[in-house]
């Protein structure tokens, strides 16, 4: 692939708060130059969409600067808010380029929502989302789904819906760092295989107008087990016609510069840093890289993801089996498929 097709960019390690699974900022803020320098490389790469996220993204003074290069250049953009930073002067920023803004909310309820996200306050969410869907600007919710808001995912649904959104995307919970207190959250809270097939089932199982999108990489092929149709729209999270982990097909701009495949994605699959070179000469490195390719190749990887007959529409998640095995070319380790072979 010559291009990504989209790239999601941390664009301020700045945020008001600390959510507890939080994949973490690098250690530096981009100058103003820089970003633009990156905005301007990440146009001459002509990617579908840019994802705009932090940190809290409305805290980057020249947010409305930079997601107005990519909208000339006809780019889509998308904004990741928590939702607790608005001012009507942020607002009104950020209506100047009219992106795609998707909320964090992380519970159908003040209690798991407030919980998750320290600091946060769920009614000033639920305010803020009201005023962009106002504006014409409010685009749903992503949630990172846990056994803390598993049986809240109807909830969620109906919130999104009531808030005035047309899409949720649900993120399971996935490692995001390596001190004891994101080990010992991720070991407590994410869910096992067969919760995840539990929430897919429930996700789609049920009426809704909302787009939904749970993003992991097997949902492709659970989707024909319990015969539920797939999206074909561009959801800003993952691409329509890539069936499994896009690891290949986009990239990630940390804080800092740092390139990496997704958010997820640990600092030793870190391909440069395109503060001291070309984003393009980085993608080309990466996409190309033994690491991806291998991981690609279903002869040269291990367990079931070698054996399993759906391979071709997932590959398991690279960061995931990266972060927990510590070997890109293991088996997803949190695969439905592999945990009950009569799903196959």
């Amino acid at each position: 692939m010559k291009t990504p097709v989209y790239v999601d960019w941390a664009i301020t390690s700045v945020c008001n708060l600390n959510c507890r699974h939080c994949v973490g900022m690098e250690k530096g803020e981009l100058t103003h130059e820089q970003a633009v320098k990156i905005a301007d490389e990440i146009v001459s790469l002509a990617p579908r969409w840019v994802i705009l996220e932090g940190g809290e993204p409305l805290l980057r003074p020249d947010l409305s600067e930079i997601g107005g290069k990519f909208q000339r250049a006809g780019i889509d953009v998308f904004v990741i808010t928590n939702g607790n930073a608005f001012t009507e002067e942020r607002l009104e920023q950020l209506a100047t380029f009219s992106p795609k803004v998707l909320f964090s909310i992380d519970g159908a309820n003040a209690a798991v929502y407030e919980f998750t996200k320290r600091g946060a306050n769920f009614e000033t969410a639920k305010k803020w989302a009201q005023r962009c869907a106002g504006r014409g600007i409010f685009h749903g919710i992503t949630t990172v789904l846990s056994r803390l808001n598993l049986t809240q995912v109807r909830g969620l649904m109906r919130l999104a819906e009531n808030l005035g959104g047309k899409r949720i995307i649900f993120l399971p919970l996935k490692p995001f760092g390596k001190d004891e207190f994101a080990r010992g959250y991720y070991e407590q809270y994410a869910l096992t295989s067969q919760e995840q097939e539990v929430a897919v089932r429930e996700i789609y199982g049920g009426k809704s107008k909302l787009d939904i999108f749970y993003d992991e990489p097997f949902v492709w092929n659970l989707s024909r087990r319990h015969g539920f149709t797939m999206s074909s729209a561009d959801s800003g999270i993952t691409i329509p016609e890539v069936q499994g982990c896009a690891a290949s097909c986009s990239l990630y701009i940390q804080t800092d510069g740092s390139v990496r495949p997704c958010m997820f994605a640990a600092e030793d699959l870190t391909f440069g840093n395109a503060t001291r070179e070309s984003l393009g000469d980085i993608w080309s490195r990466m996409s190309s890289s033994e690491i991806i390719t291998s991981w690609a190749d279903q002869v040269q990887r291990k367990g079931a993801c070698r054996e399993c007959p759906q391979f071709v529409s997932c590959r398991g998640c690279l960061a995931r089996t990266t972060r927990l095995l510590g070997d890109p070319l293991s088996a997803d380790p949190c695969c439905p498929l592999a945990a009950s072979p009569a799903l196959k």
